[in-house]
Order: structure tokens, then sequence, then C-alpha cells
């Protein structure tokens, strides 16, 4: 018999098959929700300062009333208590979400907000390199706007919804998003690095791509490491000119691309930012 699992609702360890959330919750009716997804390793969550920074931010940008008992170190120790409830004690995925409470339709009566935690076993606790590569392809039919909730990762995916759906149908592990001027700035739920002459290229955040927390860690390991680095435009052109292609996620670390249509990769490059990676994560 597979082990009983637990969520943190707001504080509270409930059993995760029980019902928390009513039918005019507001994430589920509007997408009124922020999260993050993160990395944990024993009881500590990787980054865990840059995931609570950028989700106050963010929802101070959507008019959320953040609970004073909201902190860092609140929400440090009730991951930990749901670890331990849980029985995790090595690598774990950890999703925050916070929503908006309910009440109104479009228009909210009530600012302030209510948080969940859920979590899942890992099957390393530390970032290793992917040993197959990754295969991918366009998601073109729709494209993702420039605006003010580019940077946001809400509760409105169906974008990224449609780019899963798209890999399921071009049968490749993952999906690259165009942004409305047709230039390629992520893929389904990561960042894109691409390296060209031992040069590091990303998309600039003004392309509209998530800014990342991984994304973030890559580019400090290429300062610090005297690495070139650009932060420019990636085109369908620039995929096929490309000697490596990686994705960047907070919970996967790095992982490298093999193929894009006829075009293939190595992972050289990648390979040598795992140590340093793991060295900033862990350290």
């Amino acid at each position: 018999m597979s082990q009983l699992k637990y969520i943190n609702f707001n504080g509270r360890l409930l059993k995760q098959e029980q019902a928390v959330l009513n039918s005019n919750n507001r994430a589920f009716q509007y997408g009124d929700a922020l999260f993050e997804t993160m990395h944990a390793n024993g009881s500590d969550v990787q980054f865990f300062h840059e995931h609570y920074n950028r989700l106050v931010k963010n929802a101070g940008k959507l008019g959320f009333i953040i609970p004073q008992s909201f902190t860092i170190s609140a929400l440090q120790n009730e991951i930990k208590r749901l670890f331990h409830r849980n029985k995790y004690y090595k690598g774990a995925r950890v999703r925050l979400t916070v929503f908006r409470n309910s009440g109104g339709y479009y228009t909210p009566k009530d600012n302030n907000c209510t948080w969940l935690i859920e979590t899942s076993k890992l099957e390393t606790d530390r970032y290793q390199l992917n040993t197959n590569g990754l295969q991918i392809d366009l998601f073109s039919d729709i494209k993702k706007p420039i605006n003010f909730f580019s940077d946001m990762k809400t509760a409105n995916s169906l974008l990224f919804v449609m780019a899963g759906l798209n890999s399921q149908i071009m049968e490749v592990d993952d999906s690259l998003i165009l942004n409305e001027n047709g230039d390629i700035i992520e893929a389904s739920s990561s960042n894109i690095f691409i390296v060209k002459d031992k040069t590091l290229i990303t998309p600039d955040c003004n392309s509209g791509c998530l800014p990342g927390i991984m994304r973030q860690q890559i580019i400090k390991i290429a300062l610090s490491g005297n690495i070139p680095l650009k932060t420019e435009k990636i085109s369908r052109s620039s995929l096929f000119d490309a000697d490596e292609v990686f994705l960047t996620n907070a919970v996967k670390g790095i992982s490298w691309v093999i193929a894009y249509k006829s075009k293939r990769y190595f992972n050289e490059f990648a390979k040598t930012l795992i140590e340093p990676l793991n060295k900033l994560a862990f350290s």
C-alpha cells in the first residue's frame, strides 16, 4: 500500500485527497493565483530567497495582500513540516501556490490571500544532466504576448498546456514558445540557452520570457566564470547555427537538447555547468 501523502494548506497539514478548495475559489474560477515550483534537498529548498522574492513582488503587482506571517523563515518551517510528515528526506519537488481569497466575480471583494504547499519525490537530490538528450520542436499556433503578465507564473497557464499538447502531437520532449514578434523565448516549462562559438546566448527578459530562477543562476555562473554571455533574440535560424541548446528550470536544473528537426547538438558546454551549479545550490 502506498504511503498517504499530505499537503500544507495555510499552515494546516491535511491529507492530499482531502477537499480544501471551495467551488468559488478564485484560482479555479479566474486563474487568480501565482505559484513557484522549486527543488529541495532534504529539508532545504534551493534558491528559496529568489523564489520567495519573485512571488512577493508579483503578488504586489496583482494587488494581493500578503499576510504578515508569510515570511521566508515561516514558509521554510512550513515546508520542513510537510517534508517530515511525508517522510521526504532527499530530493523533492515543491509547489507553493498563493491565491486571492474567494469573493466577487472578476472584481474581487477580498485581496487577502491563502497559500498551499504540495510536494512530490524526485529521483535524485542534486542536479544531474539528463542522460538522453531532448528532442524539441516549435509551438507556433499561439504567440506569447509581451505585457504586464509576461514575467509572472500565474494559474492561467493555458499557453503552456497547449505547448505541452503540441509536444505530444509532434512526438517530441518539449516545445519552444514564440513571442508576438516571432522570436523564440522559452520552452513549455523552461528557459532556453544556446551555445555558439563558446558564447552563451539567451533571450533578454524584455522579449517576454519568464525571468526563471535557474536562468538567473546560469547567468551568474557565466559572469563569475568569465564565460562570454549575450542576451539577444533567438530565431529559428539561430537553432540551426547553434553548437548546443539546453533548457533550464528550477526543478531539473539543466536539460541538454540533442535534436531540433534535422539539427543535432553536442552537450560538452552543458556538462561543464553542472558542477558549479551544484556548488552554488548546495554550498
